[in-house]
């Protein structure tokens, strides 16, 4: 008997410091952003009194809110489908069985081996105006960090950089775990390149093209780290970023309750544009 009931609790035994770790780091520090929100919070983090969406309020009247709701939704627009396209292509590119292919992804791969402040980095050295080697391949000068909007063109191009890795490798394996029957039977009824990916290729990846798409615009909105590198959010607050604003509000403003109110407002957006994702993938996704 007592040897049964080790066996049945064992298990939990094992999840535990899991458990334990997620609710310290993930959930408790989620619902107290929700509740601080909602609340009047000193400096200190001391809630002084209720004021209900009172800063809910404030930040929708704020100009600064505003510019950096339309700049989120101008950079995921302009970011999802571009890396998806990119990482998709470059999976069909290198979907071959020879040894030049192979050290393609391999080379795809190693965004994934940088570390994201210095790569970062070296991409604001890359769009210097003055001495940057990306203007000196241009037939004219860009101004990337006093033109906003190509200030945002240039947090696009780092952000598909910094996504290429993962995003190419879950993409390229997909395409690699498709049955080569299939595709020899598409080759025996004569399809060309494009009905071969229509009907055959797109299809059989669907699932793994629409978890990188939810990854993706995920990723567009939680965009911060490469911002306060690059731009700081200018010029002007062109490239000022929900999650940014955030970071300015709280950590750098002390106005822990209004920081609070967007990273709530970014939970809500981006669960919301999930949860219509995953109704719709229902109906459009083939599953194995």
């Amino acid at each position: 008997m007592k040897g049964k009931r080790i066996r049945k609790i064992t298990p939990y035994l094992y999840v535990a410091p899991a458990l334990l770790l997620a609710f310290l780091f993930c959930y408790r520090p989620f619902f107290l952003t929700i509740t601080d929100s909602l609340f009047h919070v000193s400096g200190t983090g001391e809630r002084l009194r209720f004021v209900g969406f009172d800063n809910y309020a404030r930040l929708f009247a704020s100009e600064s809110f505003q510019d950096s709701w339309r700049n989120t939704i101008v950079f995921a627009l302009l970011f999802v489908p571009l890396n998806l396209f990119v990482t998709f292509s470059l999976a069909l590119i290198t979907n071959k069985k020879n040894h030049l292919m192979e050290i393609d992804r391999d080379l795809l791969l190693l965004p994934m081996a940088t570390a994201m402040s210095s790569a970062v980095l070296i991409f604001k050295l890359m769009f210097d105006e003055n001495v940057g080697i990306v203007n000196r391949m241009l037939p004219k000068d860009v101004r990337w960090f006093s033109d906003g909007p190509s200030a945002m063109l240039m947090l696009v191009i780092v952000g598909i950089w910094l996504d290429i890795g993962f995003d190419f490798l879950l993409l390229s394996s997909s395409l690699r775990n498709i049955p080569q029957d299939l595709r020899e039977v598409a080759d025996l009824e004569g399809a060309s390149v494009w009905q071969r990916f229509r009907y055959l290729e797109l299809p059989m990846a669907g699932p793994t093209v629409f978890f990188v798409f939810c990854n993706n615009v995920k990723d567009a909105f939680l965009i911060c780290s490469p911002v306060m590198i690059l731009t700081e959010g200018g010029p002007y607050r062109s490239t000022q970023t929900l999650v940014y604003q955030m970071y300015l509000e709280g950590f750098k403003g002390g106005n822990i309750a209004t920081g609070s109110a967007i990273a709530t407002i970014v939970f809500l957006v981006s669960l919301g544009l999930l949860l219509l994702m995953m109704a719709y993938q229902r109906k459009r996704i083939f599953y194995q």
